[in-house]
């Protein structure tokens, strides 16, 4: 008699080759957009792939519930976080009040200060100190050299300690009901 192997995750589920650390990875929503953001970036902005963070957590609690968010990636040059991209399917404009909570909590001691919400066809190109979409599509995400220009003017200012509840607030709200 033949005995039955158990299936795991391998055996299910569907991986791609991450385009910036070449491991595989799971085949979601979330991993197509942020190959396709990178690919775009590093191929068609001139982003360096070692300008890239993948997977910063950011903890949050609500309701007596922790959970981690996650940014997708984070350009970080110079050692300074410079923006944030989150990848989703659906609309960006709905998302992009998440991608800023997340923006302004990342680093402790300053607010990232440009991010990018998209899906695999749109983008908004946001400012989070303003807290407002710049631009919209993917040619409006500016390029490596672009970004170090508008953030010459460092450091950007840093979030006021009463806002740091309502931020994870908003972040929560997003990354756990849609």
């Amino acid at each position: 008699m033949q005995e039955q192997k158990q299936a795991t995750q391998d055996d299910i589920f569907v991986k791609i080759p991450c385009f910036l650390t070449g491991k595989l990875v799971l085949d979601t929503d979330r991993e197509r957009i942020r190959q396709k953001l990178a690919k775009f970036l590093v191929n068609e902005k001139g982003y360096r792939i070692d300008d890239f963070q993948l997977d910063r957590e950011i903890r949050l609690e609500a309701n007596n519930e922790k959970i981690i968010s996650y940014v997708d990636l984070v350009v970080r040059i110079n050692d300074r976080s410079l923006m944030v991209l989150r990848g989703g399917p659906g609309s960006v404009i709905t998302r992009e009040s998440g991608t800023v909570a997340a923006a302004r909590l990342l680093e402790k001691d300053y607010i990232v200060p440009w991010a990018v919400q998209a899906n695999l066809f749109d983008a908004s190109f946001i400012d989070v100190k303003k807290k407002k979409a710049v631009a919209y599509g993917w040619d409006a995400i500016p390029t490596r050299a672009e970004l170090i220009r508008m953030t010459s003017n460092w450091p950007p200012p840093k979030l006021p300690e009463k806002r740091i509840p309502l931020e994870r607030q908003i972040l929560y709200s997003y990354d756990t009901h849609g």
